[in-house]
């Protein structure tokens, strides 16, 4: 089956254990995702992931390394789209930390409109993962 794979990165001035429990955390995960998020964040864990506009994912955790990795697959409930493997890596650096996602289409169908709409959709996340970090520093500090 041929693969589509996206990989997008930021860096974000919050530490590890901070990304980690955004990452993590299913209501936080939930913020940023802008999503109702149900996830059970160990291998072989599954949950759901409930958009703002209805559409439903199924979640399968592969991988877990707490403040380092976390590799999980999803796929749309309705089998509308494509199967994906979601790989978010965390890196230590001077002013915070790095997290790099690699989404992997895994289907016929992952074109290059999938392809670039799943990049998209990547960058805005982020954006939003940055604001979820800094409501918790502001609410924390």
């Amino acid at each position: 089956m041929p693969e589509t794979r996206i990989t997008r990165s930021v860096e974000l001035e919050a530490g590890a254990d901070d990304v980690w429990r955004a990452l993590t955390e299913p209501d936080l995960l939930g913020d940023w995702l802008d999503s109702v998020v149900e996830l059970d964040v160990r291998p072989g864990g599954e949950g759901t992931i409930v958009d703002a506009d209805g559409g439903v994912r199924r979640a399968r955790v592969d991988e877990v390394q707490p403040a380092r990795r976390l590799a999980l697959r999803w796929w749309p409930e309705d089998g509308g789209g494509p199967e994906s493997t979601v790989e978010l890596e965390l890196e230590q650096t001077e002013h915070g930390t790095r997290v790099v996602v690699t989404e992997t289409l895994v289907e016929a169908a992952a074109g290059a409109a999938t392809a670039s709409a799943a990049s998209f959709r990547w960058g805005v996340r982020f954006l939003l993962l940055g604001c979820c970090l800094l409501r918790a520093t502001v609410a924390c500090g």
